[in-house]
């Protein structure tokens, strides 16, 4: 545990009748963001099982006190089995409903995770991302009459893996979470998602408790960078903008994905200014926000038309008192309101870059307005509007 992170106990009192089951993936543990946002509600007393569809190990994982049901492959065939036996009806309902939608992965886990639902009594179900989570969460709703949400976060709007059983259920289901006002236009204009259910909760930042930043005695200007190695992140605009540079400016990247990011910096010249860090911890990546002299993330539109919501990246590093430069980009302008420049312009992005780096003073001012832009927009007491939506749904 980070010591410089501010912590959050359990709540000492009995759980609330609040019982939610979460549909996420832990493909690499569970996401910083999502981990964050179960902490959060367990201490505001809401009981949250989680239902992963697929498990692996990463730097945010359950503690051992998190409820998980892991579906194994016994689990699964002997939920079915019970299923068929028991609700022989309404199993046959939703295997059709799955067929009809191009559903029936999808089917086979939310069989399971309804029988995990019903035997822990849990009362709601929320998913995160539109994809398949959602798609199980929906079927799961049916099998077990409870009530689901789901949160929207970026890709599911543009390059959905199953667009017609996503308009399908953003139709059906009980209440739509999204981050960013921005995605609430798409969900309405794009895929017609009903307006009245759509509701916009920022995502939040820890605060660290010790906002000093580390002294760089070498004359270098650190800019670091972290996200997935994939287009949207802009990686390539970022090192075309580090070649354009001082010598004295060097890029940290730290993430992992399929894009061979060290390939392009020795294309272009820059592999001796590039850091790669590759998949960091929790504590590891405060420290590196601790000795970055900036924080850039020039997010673009991908070729598929794949786009951010607001990166927690940002959020993080502005929370951490770090000037950022970032692109003028879908929910981006929502969160940072300054220093914005244009997609896939490395001209523009070293001129920011180059400015931020002349002057410490700019520097230090910036990072203190983003700090406190975190603290009063995108704090932890953003979950309070997750549970209120939650209460009404069981209401």
């Amino acid at each position: 545990m980070n010591p410089d992170v501010a912590t959050f106990g359990e709540p000492k009192h009995d759980w609330s009748d609040l019982k939610v089951a979460y549909i996420v993936s832990m493909t690499d543990g569970l996401q910083s963001f999502v981990y964050r946002e179960i902490r959060e509600l367990r201490s505001h007393g809401v009981l949250v099982v989680v239902l992963p569809t697929r498990v692996g190990r990463g730097p945010y994982m359950p503690p051992k006190d998190w409820p998980v049901d892991r579906p194994t492959l016994v689990r699964v065939v002997g939920a079915h089995l019970r299923f068929v036996k028991d609700s022989a009806g309404r199993y046959v309902k939703t295997l059709l409903e799955a067929v009809r939608t191009n559903s029936i992965v999808d089917f086979i886990l939310a069989v399971f995770f309804a029988e995990a639902i019903s035997r822990r009594n849990l009362k709601q179900i929320h998913c995160h991302f539109g994809d398949h989570k959602l798609f199980i969460a929906y079927l799961s709703g049916i099998l077990t009459g409870r009530p689901v949400s789901a949160t929207i976060h970026a890709y599911e709007l543009y390059d959905n893996p199953n667009p017609r059983m996503f308009r399908h259920v953003l139709s059906k289901i009980d209440a739509i979470v999204t981050i960013a006002e921005h995605n609430r236009s798409i969900l309405t204009a794009t895929w017609g998602a009903p307006p009245d259910k759509i509701s916009v909760v920022p995502m939040f930042a820890d605060i660290p408790l010790d906002l000093r930043h580390e002294s760089n005695d070498q004359g270098k200007v650190i800019i670091l960078t972290v996200g997935r190695l994939v287009e949207k992140k802009g990686h390539l605009t970022l090192l075309r903008a580090i070649s354009r540079l001082p010598k004295n400016y060097e890029a940290w990247l730290v993430g992992s994905g399929p894009l061979d990011v060290e390939a392009l910096a020795t294309r272009l010249g820059v592999a001796d200014r590039v850091r790669f860090f590759g998949r960091v911890s929790g504590s590891e990546l405060d420290q590196l926000y601790r000795r970055a002299d900036v924080f850039c993330l020039p997010s673009e539109t991908a070729k598929t038309g794949d786009r951010e919501g607001i990166p927690v990246a940002l959020m993080e590093a502005m929370a951490h008192a770090l000037p950022v430069v970032a692109t003028r980009h879908a929910g981006i302008p929502e969160l940072v309101e300054e220093i914005l420049v244009a997609e896939r312009n490395p001209e523009e992005l070293s001129i920011a870059l180059l400015r931020l780096g002349r002057d410490p003073e700019l520097r230090r001012r910036s990072g203190q307005r983003n700090s406190q832009i975190v603290r009063s927009r995108f704090s932890r007491d953003n979950v309070l509007l997750l549970k209120s939506i939650f209460e009404r749904l069981v209401s």
